[in-house]
């Protein structure tokens, strides 16, 4: 028999669990074809995996690329790390519903974008009228990763009602916004996001989530929620929980902090009751880095050049700005401080040494919001109720910020989310097998995909082949906080739909990533 790629002499983990093994495997137009201890296949290509790990395809399911993927679909950050797929319109933030127009209105507003990026994009034509006709459009581009999407339940409840309603909607209101996930939904979204600590979805009460639960819960939808973590990590775990046990609805919780041990436990216990729910933490991250001009963009909502005092009067007015850290100031004294220590230092006000750093003439001066290891995610082992709870999984929470300028918005760690959490679990005694479901099967089955998540005939040819004993990403204090490049080593191969877009560790722009729908649906 012949096949187009034929891997032999891995180490096989598929996916599912079980025990791996060492063997070959086949892959014809896009599909597993065999798989086995010993394949005799003519091949257009062979890959000798001798020494190497081959799994499916990693599965990021808390991501923010449906606007990055307009500027590029290249992915490197993924590829490296042996990611397939990823699943975006977390938060509470997408590019539904309405107009192209209306989507980079809110991302401007939310500082997800610049209007330099928006402007840019507006030149080039990138405009879209609908879920549908913004697939279209990807297609149309191309992407080096499958790509799945949610709507987001702030860009919805901004587009019918604006930003800070802090009220129900009217009945009316509720009728188009609920429209307006209905078409989402059949158009090929996987579901819904909350943002339950972002306005507008920190105004919506638990009774109007429930609503739109049940409209996604119709199509087989998903809901995932940045939960509303004022009300205390637990406690925001259990509204998420109510809302599945209300309307039968598949839960994801996003990024869970593990600090907060007993909010796993509730999602286990929750699973055992019989509800779908699973959870994806962020094994380390920094706080984010904003270059001056996208820091107070940020801060501020304001996307206007603002005279001094202007500056001056919205200072006065941004929260915990004292906590910020200064870098890339060009004054080693000044370097990785915080602005209430220099404020101290210099005998001024953090107000007067905060416009004094924004006026100055240093382009490059940035500020990192949260510190250079966040105490949410630090990166530390897992306690053992977390490490062994098979409900766990690794998001990234990847925001690119600007593809084009990189330094203007980034955060450390977030690309090597994957290396990271395994590193983490096999650190706690989980076994690889085990670790490798919960980032491949485990988010397939949660979000429906089932043509994807574990190796075996008949599925999508996602495979990541990995030099596990170096599959790495620094830890601090050898991390270059300045950088915002830093990739993962150790992955291979990185084989999206039978295309080797990561091949023997170099990238290829081979576009043969595919925008996935539910239950095996391809946009």
């Amino acid at each position: 028999m012949y096949c187009d790629l034929l891997i032999k002499n891995g180490f096989i983990i598929d996916g599912s669990g079980k025990p791996g093994f060492y063997g070959d495997l086949a892959v014809s137009q896009g599909k597993i074809i065999k798989i086995s201890t010993k394949i005799e296949f003519q091949a257009e290509r062979i890959i000798d995996a001798f020494g190497l790990t081959v799994c499916p395809g990693f599965i990021d399911p808390h991501a923010h690329e449906e606007l990055t993927v307009l500027s590029s679909g290249r992915f490197e950050e993924y590829l490296r790390q042996g990611v397939t797929t990823t699943i975006s319109g977390n938060c509470g933030h997408s590019i539904t519903p309405y107009s192209s127009d209306n989507i980079y209105k809110y991302m401007v507003k939310k500082g997800l974008i610049s209007v330099k990026t928006m402007e840019q994009n507006k030149r080039v034509g990138l405009a879209w009228a609908d879920f549908l006709s913004y697939t279209d459009v990807i297609k149309n581009k191309g992407t080096n990763l499958n790509m799945g999407f949610l709507l987001g339940h702030g860009t919805l409840r901004w587009s019918i009602i604006g930003d800070t309603k802090h009220r129900k909607p009217t009945a009316q209101e509720e009728s188009k916004i609920i429209h307006l996930v209905e078409e989402g939904m059949e158009q090929g979204a996987l579901g819904i996001s909350t943002g339950l600590t972002y306005s507008p979805s920190k105004y919506a009460e638990t009774d109007e989530i429930i609503e739109l639960a049940k409209a996604v819960k119709k199509y087989d939808g998903i809901y995932t929620s940045h939960i509303r973590n004022y009300l205390g990590t637990l406690e925001a775990v259990q509204e998420a929980v109510t809302i599945g046990k209300a309307t039968g609805i598949r839960v994801q919780v996003s990024h869970l902090t593990p600090n907060c041990p007993e909010g796993f436990d509730e999602i286990l216990v929750a699973r055992q009751q019989g509800l779908e729910i699973a959870v994806d933490t962020i094994p380390k991250s920094s706080g984010h880095f904003r270059r001056k001009d996208r820091l107070f963009q940020y801060l501020t909502n304001c996307d206007s050049i603002l005279t001094s005092e202007e500056r001056r009067k919205l200072i006065k007015r941004i929260r915990f700005k004292e906590h910020l850290m200064a870098i890339n100031t060009g004054d080693p004294s000044m370097e990785t401080r915080t602005l209430k220590e220099l404020a101290i230092e210099s005998k001024m006000s953090v107000n007067e040494l905060l416009l004094d750093l924004l006026e100055n003439d240093r382009h490059e001066l940035t500020f990192c919001h949260g510190g250079l290891i966040r105490q949410d995610f630090p990166g530390t082992p897992y306690p053992d109720s977390i490490a062994q709870n098979p409900l766990v999984m690794v998001g990234s929470d990847r925001v690119s910020g600007e593809f084009d300028d990189p330094y203007a918005w980034y955060e450390l760690f977030r690309k090597g989310s994957f290396p990271l959490f395994i590193s983490l679990c096999r650190q706690s005694g989980v076994r690889l097998e085990e670790i490798i479901r919960r980032i491949t099967s485990l988010p397939a089955q949660q979000f429906r995909l089932s043509n994807r998540g574990t190796l075996s005939t008949g599925k999508s040819a996602d495979i990541t082949i990995i030099d596990m004993d170096n599959y790495s990403y620094p830890f601090n204090p050898e991390i270059d906080y300045k950088n915002p490049f830093t990739m993962a080593k150790g992955v291979k191969y990185t084989i999206i739909n039978g295309k080797a877009a990561l091949d023997d560790g170099t990238i290829k722009q081979l576009n043969s990533g595919q925008l996935l729908s539910r239950n095996g649906k391809v946009l």
